[in-house]
């Protein structure tokens, strides 16, 4: 009965009945429950995270490689993309005469670092004084703001536009997504003899094609959402199942954690996971940062 209602089908002769897509879909949305990680684990990941450096960008690196090594399938996470970067906090620090660290924080919750040519030799606490004075007078400002400030002090003046440089550039490269887990991936039957799909596969991540991996509106914010099988419209991953849980970076377009499987995934581990660090990452982001508004 259940697969003349088109739940389960029958894919050989000497085969047994698997699920088909209208049956996944089906569990996941009638059957399968609210799903959770457990707490042990939950604590383990929260753990890791809260060791990690305290920017965005090693926060999606990390979810997404533990992610890929918890589930043995394709993790994408994405960090919010914004359009410009405010400074929060700026910090100098003496290397030798005429170089120094500058030290940037962003409200978007990133951390830049970037070598300082000097023109003179100057003290750690003068350089200390000096940026302690950018971040009262500059602080919340983006690189434009930043350049139309003119300081009376030359070398001032050096510091603030190369603040004004690094924080334009490191806005053009803001909310790269990590990718982890293609080995995962590819050693799931569903891959062993597409030898064409698999090299098609390799190749969209290879350039980080997330157009093609995650559609246009799926991770625009919102609930989680779960695509399976047709509904995830890619040739390449006509057999697979898409996972994206959006979350909350402030301004701007949000995050998302999503998670790419063969449609015989375990969705109930694959849904808690991805519901669980996408909250991770915006408590994180809250509590470090106090969020990127």
């Amino acid at each position: 009965a259940l697969e003349a209602e088109g739940y389960l089908t029958h894919p050989h002769t000497s085969a047994g009945r698997v699920p088909s897509n209208r049956g996944y879909r089906h569990f996941v949305q009638s059957l399968m429950g609210h799903a959770e990680l457990g707490l042990a684990e939950q604590a383990t990941v929260r753990h890791q995270f809260y060791q990690a450096a305290p920017a965005v960008d090693e926060w999606a690196e990390l979810a997404a490689t533990v992610l890929a090594q918890s589930l043995g399938l394709l993790a994408i996470v994405a960090p919010p993309r914004t359009r410009r970067l405010r400074l929060r906090e700026l910090e100098l620090i003496s290397l030798n005469d005429l170089l120094a660290l500058m030290i940037i924080v962003v409200q978007e919750a990133r951390v830049i670092r970037q070598l300082m040519p000097l023109r003179r030799p100057c003290a750690p606490d003068e350089l200390s004084l000096m940026a302690n004075r950018i971040t009262d007078q500059l602080g919340g400002g983006d690189a434009d703001d930043i350049r139309r400030r003119e300081a009376g002090d030359p070398d001032e003046q050096l510091v603030i536009e190369a603040l004004a440089r690094a924080l334009e550039h490191d806005a053009e490269r803001a909310g790269h997504a990590s990718i982890a887990g293609l080995g995962g991936m590819l050693s799931q039957p569903e891959f062993h003899d597409a030898g064409e799909r698999t090299l098609e596969l390799i190749e969209l991540v290879d350039k980080r094609a997330l157009d093609s991996l995650i559609p246009e509106g799926v991770a625009g914010g919102g609930a989680l959402r779960v695509l399976i099988g047709e509904d995830y419209s890619h040739e390449e991953l006509s057999d697979c199942s898409l996972v994206v849980s959006p979350y909350d970076g402030g301004p701007g377009a949000p995050g998302y954690v999503a998670v790419i499987g063969p449609t015989r995934m375990n969705y109930t581990r694959s849904i808690a996971a991805a519901r669980f660090y996408s909250a991770l990452l915006e408590e994180m982001l809250q509590t470090v940062y106090g969020g990127a508004a």
